[in-house]
């Protein structure tokens, strides 16, 4: 898969929308719109102020996906080595029983990043993207607010790092 930017990934591309038409790109800012604000840690509204300036990447997983277990440790190296540097994670819990299951999750497993849970719009497919088919799902975007490329699967470590390293690079 290429990113918008001519990078290259290993793995399968996110379809972005059907196939007679454009492909959606939003704006971070709209995408975030459509996200809910509420937190697995304590229920209080998520603030994106801290993304803007930042590349950003929102990943979507579930406490019963095995690849989304198995990817946190990328998620929490990258937010270790490139945090410092203008990147953030965010995650969307696709968990239908919410902050129920996901609030422990984040507990047990130190989530670095805040975890959004999803509600029933987003776990629908009313999403900035529409449906989310595949677990876990991301979608990068650079400090300029535009979407660099969406993916999902799991993704090996470098991949994402390159693309995060030649975002930051963009400036």
């Amino acid at each position: 898969m290429i990113s918008r930017r001519g990078l290259v990934l290993s793995g399968p591309a996110l379809l972005l929308g059907c196939s007679h038409g454009r492909l959606s790109s939003p704006q971070l800012a709209s995408f975030i719109g459509s996200l809910p604000f509420e937190t697995a840690d304590d229920g209080l509204g998520f603030s994106v102020n801290g993304l803007q300036g930042r590349v950003v990447l929102i990943t979507f997983i579930a406490t019963w996906c095995f690849p989304c277990l198995a990817d946190l440790v990328t998620i929490k190296r990258l937010a270790s080595l490139y945090g410092a540097r203008g990147f953030s994670n965010v995650l969307v819990g696709m968990d239908l029983e919410g902050r129920r299951v996901l609030e422990p999750f984040a507990k047990e497993y130190q989530l670095d990043a805040p975890l959004l849970v999803a509600d029933d719009r987003i776990r629908s497919g009313n999403s900035a993207f529409g449906a989310i088919r595949e677990l876990p799902s991301r979608l990068l975007f650079g400090r300029d607010g535009a979407l660099v490329v969406a993916f999902s699967g799991v993704t090996p470590f470098q991949d994402l790092a390159r693309l995060v390293e030649a975002e930051l690079a963009r400036g």
